[in-house]
């Protein structure tokens, strides 16, 4: 199996709803894995009005109580589960 959409979900059980931009808003995005070559992939929805914020090298996802995440960390989580 190679590049699959992946369902993101925090550590806390909740949904990432989407990814902070650089002005503070919150844009949706689908987010693919390639288990074979280890690459990943984040595809953002038309209309992004600004570019992702990025916090120590890593995107920053948002999960639907508002709470910020590192990216790595969610990814992390949600592929061991997947």
């Amino acid at each position: 199996m190679t590049n699959v959409k992946i369902t993101l979900v925090a550590p806390n059980e909740l949904p990432i709803i989407g990814v902070r931009l650089e002005d503070g808003s919150i844009h949706d995005f689908e987010y693919f894995y390639d288990n074979v070559n280890l690459v990943r992939s984040f595809i953002l929805k038309d209309g992004a009005k600004s570019k992702t914020l990025n916090q120590n090298g890593d995107h920053v996802l948002v999960d639907s109580n508002g709470n910020d995440w590192p990216a790595s960390d969610i990814e992390y989580n949600s592929i061991l589960k997947g």
